[in-house]
């Protein structure tokens, strides 16, 4: 994504941000959604509908097959669900860690396996064609609340009873406990996926959290979000980039 097609989408979330504070009442001295708007990441949406060449398939003939010993062909397998499931195919160059040639993700008893080929290309055959809009993510209120200033994370912690200390040793703030908190937590994620729909799957982004991995036990390890899945969940399916190269995770709630 070029630095003016970013520039014009934080301008356009800034504007989006700013009509948010006069909703929330929130504390101008703070500038609360300011500082969310500074932690937002470019994001790729994909999406069955676009101009321009598709870049990644929904279903279909996976760009990166299966090796041969892996093919179920058992009746009784198959009629239990017990085969490698294509999900998507993607051309790798455009994830946020560009990759050469095409990774294939499929799925199998609700565990992910990814399957990448530098000198694959993309099939187009059968399934549903994805074309790319960029975006913004802006964050959720933990990551707001964690990487905020100390007068944001002061503010917060008050209206919470606790210290920021406290709170900063855990994942989950707890933003639910507090009217203010809770309606920045829902205008915070309004716009993304998992909520607002429209998105078959999504490049980058934040981490947003689940029942079985906190949002921040990757990012600490500067491990980076590189796909998500929200078509046919659950299971959302994530990819990450990870010190030894493609990793997935599937989340259950």
């Amino acid at each position: 994504m070029s630095h003016d097609t970013i520039k014009s989408l934080r301008s356009r979330q800034l504007l989006y941000t700013q009509g948010m504070s006069a909703d929330l009442a929130l504390p101008a001295h703070l500038d609360v959604m300011g500082q969310a708007q500074r932690l937002a990441r470019p994001v790729t949406f994909l999406r069955s509908s676009g101009e321009g060449a598709p870049v990644a398939l929904w279903g279909g003939t996976p760009s990166v097959p299966l090796p041969p010993e892996w093919v179920v062909t058992d009746e009784d397998d198959l009629e239990d669900g017990a085969f490698f499931d294509h999900w998507l195919s993607i051309d790798a160059r455009l994830l946020p860690v560009p990759l050469p040639g095409c990774l294939s993700l499929y799925e199998h008893s609700l565990e992910p396996l990814l399957l990448h080929d530098p000198e694959a290309t993309l099939d187009m055959s059968g399934g549903t064609p994805l074309y790319a809009h960029p975006g913004i993510e802006l964050p959720h209120i933990n990551v707001l609340f964690r990487s905020g200033t100390p007068a944001l994370q002061e503010w917060m912690a008050e209206l919470l009873g606790e210290t920021p200390a406290a709170l900063l040793a855990r994942s989950d703030i707890g933003a639910y406990r507090h009217p203010t908190l809770n309606g920045l937590d829902q205008r915070l994620r309004s716009a993304h996926p998992l909520w607002a729909g429209g998105v078959t799957a999504q490049l980058g982004g934040w981490a947003w959290g689940w029942p079985d991995e906190a949002w921040d036990t990757r990012e600490s390890r500067g491990e980076r979000l590189l796909l998500t899945t929200f078509e046919r969940s659950e299971p959302w399916i994530e990819v990450w980039w990870t010190e030894h190269g493609l990793e997935g995770a599937a989340h259950l709630t």
